[in-house]
């Protein structure tokens, strides 16, 4: 994928968790839950892409073949992570009256990041099968030749 891709994607990541999570935030809690995110919708917004920006374009890490694959997670999850802990203070996403409520979501959403980057790991792992058969039924093929 090159790197206008990832921004694409990003920036659709962003803006699509924005909306879910305002979608169930709305359900939750009605109103009152948009109005604190349209008074600063365009921040709210821009917000939402910049973070989904940091969630992929780390992942160009894992090109870096002199790093260990734990070093590149390592280096992936604290960007995007990190990322989302600047964006989500500066702009309210965590909450600050309480230290527990602010532990539990930061919490909450490094098991979130854990399941996207399990899936997109998992994923990875079907398609380098995928191709390790292909190669082989390709090198099968040219032997019996």
């Amino acid at each position: 994928m090159n790197i206008f891709k990832s921004l694409g994607f990003g920036i659709s990541m962003g803006c699509t968790v924005f909306v879910i999570v305002n979608l169930i935030g709305y359900w939750i809690k009605g109103d009152l839950f948009l109005d604190a995110v349209m008074a600063t919708f365009p921040q709210q917004v821009l917000g939402s892409i910049i973070v989904g920006i940091a969630c992929i374009l780390p992942s160009y890490i894992y090109r870096i073949e002199r790093l260990t694959f734990l070093q590149q997670s390592a280096c992936h999850f604290f960007i995007a992570i990190g990322t989302f802990i600047v964006v989500g203070f500066s702009l309210k996403w965590i909450p600050t009256f309480s230290i527990k409520q602010t532990i539990l979501l930061l919490l909450f959403n490094v098991l979130i990041f854990a399941f996207v980057w399990l899936l997109f790991y998992f994923y990875s792992q079907t398609e380098v099968k995928k191709m390790k058969k292909k190669i082989i039924e390709h090198t099968d093929s040219s032997n019996n030749q």
